[in-house]
């Protein structure tokens, strides 16, 4: 149904998220780092990537994933209690794809996600230039 790396540092994060994205292959890293090295040794259809992490940051993890070219395409949704025109923007121009705010929803969650899921397997099918 998707392969997801979630990239967190919160273990109650994690619970939720595992718990709204079960019927997923979800995979979890708990820092910036250990997210990008998960990154090459595995193929991921989307990335769920908190912003405010210790070390690398998500919005520095986005740079990282969208210059590896196998990546470039590959959704990324941040998340991020930080809902400012400013902090949102800054999703959107270090290559991010969508946002979901904490506390999470579980409808809008799974709605992100799989539009985000469909839109990257149309992309693979019949890819743009």
């Amino acid at each position: 149904m998707g392969k997801i790396l979630i990239i967190d540092d919160t273990p109650q994060n994690l619970d939720i998220l595992l718990d709204i994205l079960d019927e997923h292959d979800v995979s979890v890293a708990l820092d910036g780092e250990s997210g990008v090295g998960m990154s090459d040794e595995d193929d991921f259809e989307l990335f769920l990537v908190d912003v405010v992490m210790p070390g690398i940051d998500g919005f520095e993890v986005c740079k990282i994933l969208k210059q590896n070219s196998k990546y470039a395409k590959t959704p990324v949704i941040f998340i991020t209690a930080h809902t400012d025109g400013d902090s949102i923007d800054k999703c959107f121009e270090v290559g991010g794809a969508d946002y979901v705010s904490k506390p999470f929803h579980r409808a809008t969650l799974k709605a992100r996600v799989d539009t985000q899921l469909r839109l990257y397997e149309l992309e693979r099918i019949n890819p743009r230039h």
